[in-house]
């Protein structure tokens, strides 16, 4: 929900959500190309950290909760920065194709539909590990692509593929859908005596038995 004027006014449409999310992760990507890798700034000696507070704001939106599964539309901008920044977007990459990417890694994290932030964060880390093995992958298929150098990239992107599915797993885990175990540490069976272990259904009784 948006306030205009101090009244609520309807959210934006789903459309529009979505173009707002890939407007997120776009600038953040520009923002990146345009900081490059600056040197690290040296912090000045004997210089104490000012004090920091924590202030309460007006609510936030949540449109982009879709997205990143929190109410707080902040975190949900930068978790989609943070995702936005593992992409790898070659040099020269025109504007186009650098927004299909963007809605392509977009429309996957709403995919996952987090229903709080431990699962946008999930979901996050999933969707660059699969972009990061795909762009292995590729790598490893380029022409006169030296044979050390692709049989690393295959493994790397197989490691990427497969740290991408233990996150799937541990989103289950997250909403109880994970396989139940059952462990069993000792079984005493005494003489005469018999152990199952196993899932045991009792037998279905005849009709008739037990009657004179």
């Amino acid at each position: 929900m948006k306030r205009s004027g101090g009244a609520i006014a309807p959210a934006t449409t789903g459309r529009n959500v979505m173009h707002k999310a890939i407007k997120t992760a776009v600038l953040a990507k520009a923002a990146q190309r345009r900081e490059g890798n600056p040197p690290p700034q040296k912090p000045p000696m004997a210089q104490k950290a000012p004090a920091r507070d924590i202030l309460i704001d007006e609510p936030e939106t949540d449109e982009l909760r879709a997205f990143g599964g929190s109410r707080s539309d902040k975190f949900n901008g930068v978790l989609i920065n943070a995702m936005a920044r593992t992409g790898w977007f070659p040099p020269g990459q025109t504007d186009e194709a650098c927004n299909q990417q963007m809605f392509a890694a977009v429309a996957a994290l709403r995919a996952f539909k987090p229903t709080d932030e431990i699962e946008g964060m999930l979901a996050a880390q999933t969707v660059a590990m699969h972009f990061g093995a795909m762009e292995c992958f590729r790598r490893a298929m380029v022409h006169d692509q030296q044979p050390e150098a692709a049989s690393k990239l295959r493994k790397d992107g197989a490691n990427l593929a497969r740290g991408m599915t233990d996150m799937l797993e541990a989103l289950d885990r997250k909403r109880g859908k994970g396989p139940q175990v059952v462990r069993v540490e000792r079984v005493v069976v005494h003489e005469g005596g018999q152990a199952i272990v196993g899932n045991v259904q009792p037998a279905a009784s005849k009709v008739g038995e037990g009657k004179g």
